[in-house]
């Protein structure tokens, strides 16, 4: 037989003390109720871990004390307060020990030296520091009563009243005739309360209880107790608290907790609370916080905790374990409040820890703490449930246990391949149960386990199997057959009656001949199907005896990543994969679908799939959890901060009877509670928080009196930050964002926080909600944000430039006017000068060389009426038509080309007789352009002045052209100058020039080669 290890966690057992007139004792039990607590520390942004007091103000956010700063909470950031030396309406001491708000919203702080109040409108601190010239000291206690006014205690006056209508400050000393000095002093922290029903006040002190009639005036005590009323003792009393109309207390020196009838006026119940911690004393007392279901949360100066229940019959001892990250943070608190989803916040020595038992849906079993080696290597590989509701475990080399969850007791044994290189035998792999039989893959063996005589056997390995030396992985126990798969591409089926074998092989698809058999598991139809890692999944098929492979799961490349396979109650297979998230397969459809993380997936590397009873699908990847629904198409993801640090394991999950689900994480065991889930919706939380408003330093804390946020006109850029007070570690529900009338409702994902950049100016309102899964609605939360526009960019602005541009523009163009009017005038008389000065020059021109022109004329006619007196007729008859041309046209501008060219003709006639073979002219004009407009004489000016300038002699004869080319007049003249022109004023070309400029955008243009000189008129 195998060696058997037990191991026992000691089990306190209940006390009670049945002797007369002595209150019953119960200790706390090892394992009554499990508190998975979840922290709210340093690294959150709190600005110290100690917390000392809790106060939710009328906004919604939480306040917290601690032993450094106040801080500010809307379930996402802090916003801590803190002492500034310099500056007197800072808070007056980092040092925090009780917080009130009064009527008007201001924040009462009791501190190490006195008293801060803190106006949200400004701010500002105002400070206390004495009362009538009297130092406070230390100040334990603050609170509101029921009529707006302000009390607390000192230990340098005592028991003072703020007056908040009048503004007075009082105090009041125990005795009537006591000065301050021997006032009612050292009333311990969480030692002020109001009556619930009287104007009055009650306050534990080490000389016992007492209280004061608020309206008498009036200290009631041990030495003034005219009702006789059994609490007044002159006991150590501590921790007051109040349950309804019932008063609790700590009586130090009677070392009970005492639970008093207010109504009734009397005693209910002592509650002497012992720890299973040796000489450990639970009194004294220093906190008792009662929540809503009315039960006690219990600290001492001792470091002990106690959770007691309503009926006050059950105490569970708290204790904060290191390798418990769930545990509650510290082993001291001094506050408690509760969250409107009932979780319960403790402020404790090491930060905030929260815990909600009624809403909690897991138990965690630490199996590693009663078998360290259990987290030397993978943990727990596979579990199965006996009927005793006990789970047997197998592991990974270290063995197999069996652990009873109701007594936290394990046992532990070695498996027959057990060696000394593993003392506990090699992997446990997979196990089935049936009756009272285990059965187990143990990696290279087969072996059964009697549960009643503790003993394992060995079972055959197929041939196959042994032949090859291959792992076994997976079995499945199927009436009378046992089935098995491995690292084989076979699967193997055992018969228990007759003790044979049977092997099945799998035709692999084409092109796949590396394959093996990974898992095996049977659907809601009793058919086995197999995972041919990586191509598929193959049914098997009764009628044929063998598997069929299904062809639509092949080539998929999350194929090859499958590391599960379950099946819902609709007969979907669903897979997690290494990689590739969360898959469901069809089989009626052969449809596959797939999320992953942009689906909203915790965690796309999957390990583990289970569905529920509900059918919600759990996926474990290592210590994150979702659960899916496929009904929404929405997960709720949450992780346990458990085996974060080491990811050398594979966490599976498995179905209980109780329809519960177990978690295998390494070393710990987490059964899960679907139903909760179920019968408790996501909390929707009746509030948002928008928390303040940034613009780079500047910030802007938002509260109920803000009417709204004014920015500066260079304020364009800003943050907006919101978020919700949950006690989960997930939020369950999405937030939704919107600028009204910048933007529509956008989802904020991850974020918990809006920014926007170059904002014009203006009025906004931002708007934010919750949507939970199932469509509910939180409401909106608004926020007016007016951001101030620059004075450039107002409409007023922008008028007042437009009339003022008007005004400019009207003006402008009325002198605008003005001014072209008198330029243009002045233009026209100038055009009109330049014009007669240049007709004036033009005439003068042309006046010019007429007496040359008939004085040269005469001459030849003289010779020729000798000579010739024939041709001297028809010279003289032409020359008459020179001049009548010249006459008749001395007043036009322009001609036509033919006309002019009519008219140059008789005058090259006229120069011909007088030069004879010594000018040589040549006209050559395009019929189409001799419509087109010519200046008077230009022609014969030009051939005047070509025949002045030029040397012309039969030897040298001058070579005049005339022609057309481009809508252009070219006259061309061989070059060959005179040495001196005697009646040259060279203002001929420069005057012609000048005409043409004010007839035409076409310039008269003159050139010269070495060989020619050339003159070009537009043709208009």
């Amino acid at each position: 037989m195998a060696g058997k290890i037990s191991v026992h966690v000691r089990l306190v057992v209940w006390l009670v003390i049945g002797l007369a007139g002595l209150a019953r004792s119960k200790a706390a039990r090892n394992q009554p109720v499990q508190f998975e607590f979840r922290h709210i520390q340093e690294k959150d942004g709190l600005s110290i871990n100690f917390t000392t007091c809790f106060l939710q103000d009328r906004d919604g956010f939480l306040w917290v004390g601690t032993f450094d700063g106040l801080n500010r909470y809307d379930g996402v950031r802090f916003h801590a307060f803190k002492h500034q030396r310099n500056d007197p309406q800072s808070l007056l001491n980092n040092t925090i020990h009780d917080l009130c708000e009064d009527h008007q919203g201001n924040i009462w702080i009791a501190l190490d030296n006195g008293l801060s109040c803190y106006n949200k409108a400004t701010g500002r601190f105002r400070n206390i520091t004495s009362v009538d010239g009297h130092k406070l000291g230390f100040t334990s206690n603050v609170l509101t009563d029921r009529r707006g006014d302000v009390w607390f205690t000192s230990t340098g006056v005592g028991l003072h009243r703020y007056n908040t209508r009048t503004g007075q400050m009082e105090y009041f000393p125990f005795h009537k005739g006591d000065n301050p000095r021997t006032a009612l002093r050292e009333i311990a922290k969480n030692g002020l309360l109001e009556d619930p029903h009287r104007h009055g006040f009650w306050l534990a002190h080490w000389r016992g209880l007492s209280y004061f009639d608020a309206d008498q005036q009036e200290f009631i005590s041990q030495a003034n107790n005219p009702g006789h009323l059994p609490i007044f003792t002159d006991h150590s009393v501590s921790a007051l608290a109040l349950d309804g109309e019932r008063l609790i207390f700590s009586d130090n020196t009677a070392r009970q907790i005492v639970v008093f009838s207010l109504a009734q006026r009397r005693i209910l119940k002592t509650i002497a609370p012992t720890s299973h911690q040796k000489k450990r004393d639970v009194f004294d007392m220093a906190t008792i916080f009662v929540d809503r279901q009315h039960n006690l949360w219990t600290s001492s100066w001792n470091y002990l905790l106690f959770h007691i229940s309503a009926d006050y019959e059950q105490v569970t001892e708290l204790e904060h374990d290191e390798d418990r990250p769930t545990s509650i943070a510290g082993g001291f608190f001094w506050a408690g409040w509760q969250h409107p989803d009932g979780s319960v916040w403790l402020g404790t020595v090491n930060g905030i820890s929260l815990t909600n038992p009624e809403r909690a849906f897991y138990n965690v079993y630490n199996i590693g703490t009663l078998f360290p080696a259990l987290n030397d290597e993978r943990g727990i590989h596979c579990i199965v449930e006996d009927d005793d509701g006990s789970w047997w475990l197998g592991t990974s080399i270290r063995g197999l246990l069996h652990y009873f969850p109701q007594t936290n007791r394990l046992e532990i044994y070695r498996l027959p391949n057990a060696s000394a290189e593993r003392p506990y035998g090699r992997v446990i792999s997979s196990i089935a149960r049936s009756g009272e039989t285990l059965y187990l893959a143990g990696e290279t063996g087969l072996f059964t386990f009697d549960t009643k005589t503790r003993r394992f056997s060995d079972l055959p390995l197929p041939p196959s199997i042994r032949r090859q030396n291959v792992r076994v992985w997976n079995i499945l126990k199927e009436g009378e057959t046992l089935w098995v798969t491995g690292e084989s591409k076979e699967a193997y089926r055992y018969h228990f009656l007759n003790r044979q074998w049977e092997t099945f092989s799998i035709t692999p698809p084409p092109g796949r001949d590396q394959f093996m058999l990974s898992y095996i598991f049977k659907d809601r139809h009793n058919t086995i199907w197999v995972d041919v890692y990586p191509a598929g999944i193959a049914r098997f098929s009764p009628q044929l005896n063998t598997f069929e492979l299904d062809e639509h799961t092949r080539d998929h490349p999350y194929e090859k990543s499958v590391s599960d396979i379950t099946e819902d109650s609709a007969g979907n297979f669903w897979m997690s994969t290494n990689g590739f998230g969360l898959l469901r397969y069809n089989p009626r459809t052969h449809r596959y679908t797939n999320w992953t993380e942009n689906e909203g997936l915790a965690y796309d590397h999957c390990l583990a799939v289970l569905p529920d009873a509900f059918g919600n699908i759990w996926v474990g990847a290592y210590n994150k959890f979702s659960v899916f629904s496929p009904r929404t198409n929405r997960f709720v993801n949450f992780t346990l901060p458990y085996s974060s640090s080491n990811q050398e394991y594979l966490n599976k999950l498995f179905p209980l009877r109780n329809g519960h689900i177990l978690g295998a994480l390494k070393g710990y065991l987490v059964e899960f509670s679907p139903e909760k889930l179920v019968k408790q919706p996501p909390y929707l939380p009746s509030q948002l928080l928008i928390s303040q408003v940034t613009v780079g330093d500047s910030l802007y804390l938002n509260h109920q009196d803000l009417t709204q946020v004014n920015l500066k006109a260079d304020e364009t850029g800003f943050t907006v930050h919101f978020g919700a007070l949950l006690s989960d570690s997930h939020t369950p529900f999405d937030y939704f964002y919107q600028l009204e009338g910048y933007e529509d409702w956008k989802p904020a994902g991850e974020l918990r926080y809006a920014v926007y950049n170059r904002m014009p100016g203006g009025n906004y309102l931002f708007r934010i909600k919750g949507v939970a899964p199932d469509g509910r609605e939180t409401p909106v939360k608004t926020l007016p944000i007016h951001l101030a526009t620059l004075f450039y960019q107002t409409a007023g602005f922008w008028v007042s430039i437009a009339v003022a541009l008007l005004g400019l523009a009207i003006g402008f163009l009325r002198y605008r006017a003005r001014q072209i009017e008198k330029v243009h005038t002045l233009h026209m008389q100038a055009s009109r000068l330049a014009r007669d000065k240049t007709e004036i020059q033009y005439q003068n021109l042309i006046n010019h060389l007429n007496p040359h022109f008939l004085f040269n004329s005469l001459t030849s006619l003289n010779s020729l009426i000798i000579l010739n007196p024939r041709e001297a007729s028809a010279f003289l008859r032409k020359l008459s038509i020179i001049y009548r041309y010249i006459l008749q046209n001395k007043d036009k501008e322009l001609v036509s080309l033919a006309d002019e060219l009519s008219f140059v003709q008789h005058y090259i006639d006229l120069q011909r007789a007088r030069f004879k073979e010594g000018l040589n002219i040549a006209i050559e004009v395009d019929p189409d352009n001799l419509s087109r407009q010519i200046v008077p004489v230009t022609i014969q000016n030009l051939l005047e002045n070509a025949i002045k300038h030029n040397i012309i002699d039969k030897a040298s004869p001058l070579v005049i052209r005339i022609y057309t080319r481009e809508h252009t007049l070219w006259i061309e003249n061989s070059l060959q100058r005179k040495e001196f022109v005697e009646t040259s004023h060279k203002q001929g070309l420069a005057s012609l020039k000048s005409l043409y400029q004010y007839l035409s955008q076409r310039d008269l243009t003159i050139s010269e080669t070495a060989t020619h000189f050339i003159v070009g008129v537009p043709l208009l």
